[in-house]
């Protein structure tokens, strides 16, 4: 027996291919196509739930999003669901939550300390703006088309942040060269990514002094450091609520919400589980 994974670059070629039976899987398709998907014969949509966050990372060594009042107001500034309708635009595939962890990890999943979460208050935006003595400096916010999503969220948001003051200067990169600035403090002040499913909260990127954006922030990181050696569930839980809430109030990073791709399997296989991770153990032919 074996596996066979066969690159095609083209959406439509990997739709057309599992409707036809070339394929049997396809991996990553638009989400625009889920009405059409959803009334083929020998086709199903498969939803992994939990997937990842769309995010922005602000830029915490240097530069204007190094004022802790500065990523408040950009904070502040977002209409989520704009945005995030932007990005994705069928509802069935985001989800506005601000919590680090998703409902489906229900051991980690807490609403405590989001309230900082999806404020869309510009006049806040604007106070906090002239707190922080923001002088028009421009925000330079590099984003690739490679995955169009990061591109539509840096875009709205572009737009509403200059509504409150900012100017934002939206630098349009191959990933690969965003993925090496981003290395470089000197070289941005936000960047386009998104986080993926995480089985343990002491060990998610997103969190991570080291990362780019090099989010490093005294107590998080010694609680970091004592949820790795905890071993008890609830003095876990409390220490991500207490991690959530120095989240939002330093603004780690932003949180833009929960996203779900789209994939396609045929309903003769059978097995298959979809999930955060693709694997295809147990899954084979129906007889």
């Amino acid at each position: 027996d074996e596996i066979l994974f066969i690159p095609a670059p083209d959406v439509s070629v990997r739709v057309a291919g599992v409707e036809t039976g070339e394929y049997h899987f396809a991996h990553q398709i638009k989400q625009d196509q889920y009405d059409r998907i959803k009334a083929m014969a020998a086709v199903e949509p498969s939803v992994p739930r939990p997937y990842g966050w769309m995010t922005a990372v602000p830029n915490h060594k240097q530069g204007v999003m190094a004022s802790k009042k500065v990523r408040q107001a950009m904070l502040a500034a977002l209409d989520l669901e704009t945005i995030m309708t932007a990005a994705v635009g069928n509802k069935a595939f985001y989800r506005l939550d601000g919590a680090l962890f998703y409902p489906e990890q229900a051991a980690w999943h807490s609403q405590v300390g989001v309230t900082a979460f999806n404020q869309r208050n510009q006049d806040k935006a604007r106070r906090l703006l002239q707190e922080a003595g923001y002088k028009g400096e421009p925000v330079r916010w590099i984003s690739t088309k490679e995955y169009e999503w990061m591109f539509n969220t840096a875009l709205v948001a572009k737009q509403q942040m200059e509504e409150v003051g900012f100017k934002v200067d939206l630098q349009v990169l191959d990933w690969a060269t965003l993925v090496q600035r981003r290395n470089k403090p000197e070289l941005f002040d936000v960047f386009s990514t998104g986080f993926g499913f995480d089985p343990d909260p002491a060990l998610t990127t997103s969190l991570q002094c080291n990362w780019p954006g090099w989010w490093c922030h005294e107590e998080k990181d010694r609680l970091m450091a004592e949820l790795a050696r905890e071993t008890d569930a609830k003095k876990r839980r409390a220490l991500v609520e207490r991690i959530q809430a120095i989240f939002y109030e330093d603004v780690g990073r932003i949180k833009l919400g929960d996203y779900f791709p789209l994939d396609l399997i045929r309903k003769d296989i059978k097995g298959f589980r979809p999930g955060p991770y693709l694997y295809f153990w147990n899954a084979g032919f129906a007889k």
